[in-house]
């Protein structure tokens, strides 16, 4: 089977063609379970709600061993106007080739919270094994469980599958709209090139940003920090070290990042990331980089404007905050670029001129940047794209930079 696609109807149909020739194309039918096992509000997905986030599951495997599926897809649910189940059937999967054999059906939907990205790749990652009821084909009612799931079996030659599925815990996607508990977040920001905590006074350049924090998200084969995804920190200090704090109701993942845009023309906003902490309260600091510096490297990388997808800046320096050449930065994805010791260019391979300087044009969202000293002493940082953003990387070869 090969090329699913959704279509819209009251229940969801997942249209599954065959490569054999004489095979009828199957469609794969989600209909909502009706009294008394697990029942929905209704059986029609226009009337049961999905008022938050959802991600669903859809795995078919072999049934002697569902350890190992054929297809394995977890995506994201776009919430639909009317924030109603229907929006399932406007999910798109990726072609994917599957034997002509029995099978088994399993789909679950989760609430966004319960699913976590893949350390290694900001993609969802659904749970792989979901225990069912053999006699309703439900999910067994044993936390985790999925808030909607259900199991069918294919066998060659069928037209139809259909995969009721019980509200296991349908709750579950309405309480996860709830405000989570509030997390203080206190900020400061270096500049760049110095790696100094820019200064208060009147006037001065911390009265022209604006601090942000949040989490970049998949969306759409990008990763993106929309406006919805961050809250705005309040100027806390107006003394010689600016400060800006605030309690936020959001939710971080696996990566909090501040955000910095300074008030002036044509600027870019800059990205510094660290792993979310699970404190009440997290400090973090972030970069601001002059726009007429951001214009010389992009001049070196003979690149006219900030490529759509965003790029990643990051310097190594020592103790002092000297930036610090001979270090090989190793990203754990994507390639890394040196600046050259007169500034003028990018060379991949080799390690950091005296500049310090490096960049990555393909790394991911998420990727973490290392670079080693002597002995067993190393430092990492988080990195990779995110649309429209500089996201940048300072590795301290020492404990005086934060």
């Amino acid at each position: 089977m090969v090329g699913p696609r959704w279509s819209p109807v009251r229940h969801a149909v997942l249209i599954l063609g065959l490569a054999a020739c004489n095979t009828p194309t199957p469609r794969l039918s989600l209909v909502f379970a009706g009294p008394p096992s697990q029942a929905c509000p209704a059986t029609d997905c226009a009337d049961i709600p999905m008022p938050c986030r959802t991600v669903m599951s859809i795995r078919i495997s072999d049934p002697a061993s569902t350890t190992s599926a054929y297809l394995a897809e977890c995506v994201e649910v776009p919430v639909n106007h009317d924030q109603d189940m229907c929006a399932i059937s406007t999910v798109d999967l990726a072609p994917t080739a599957i034997p002509v054999r029995d099978l088994e059906v399993q789909v679950a939907l989760y609430p966004l919270s319960m699913i976590q990205p893949d350390p290694k790749n900001p993609v969802l990652m659904c749970p792989a094994r979901v225990a069912y009821n053999v006699a309703t084909g439900f999910p067994v009612e044993q936390a985790p469980t999925p808030a909607l799931g259900g199991n069918a079996f294919y066998h060659p030659g069928d037209e139809t599958v259909v995969v009721t599925l019980g509200c296991t815990d349908l709750a579950a996607i309405a309480a996860s709209c709830a405000v989570p508990d509030r997390v203080k977040v206190d900020a400061t920001v270096l500049d760049f090139d110095t790696r100094f905590t820019v200064m208060g006074g009147s006037p001065s350049l911390a009265d022209r940003l604006r601090v942000s924090v949040g989490e970049p998200q998949e969306r759409d084969n990008a990763t993106v920090l929309d406006t919805a995804d961050t809250r705005l920190l309040a100027r806390s200090s107006p003394g010689p070290i600016p400060r800006w704090s605030s309690e936020t109701d959001l939710l971080f993942h696996q990566y909090a990042c501040l955000e910095v845009l300074e008030n002036a023309g044509q600027s870019t906003a800059t990205l510094r990331c660290q792993a979310k902490s699970t404190a009440p309260a997290f400090a973090l600091t972030g970069a601001w980089m002059a726009k007429d510096r951001l214009d010389e490297l992009l001049g070196a990388l003979r690149l006219p404007e900030l490529p759509d997808q965003g790029l990643t800046v990051g310097v190594v320096v020592d103790g002092t905050g000297a930036p610090l050449g001979g270090q090989v930065v190793s990203p754990k994805q994507g390639t890394v670029e040196y600046l050259s010791l007169d500034g003028t260019s990018f060379v991949a391979g080799g390690a950091t001129t005296a500049a310090g300087i490096f960049v990555s044009r393909d790394a991911p969202f998420g990727t973490e940047f290392t670079t080693a000293g002597p002995g067993p002493l190393s430092v990492s940082g988080i990195g990779g794209r995110v649309s429209g953003r500089v996201t940048l990387v300072i590795l301290p070869l020492g404990a005086s930079t934060p």
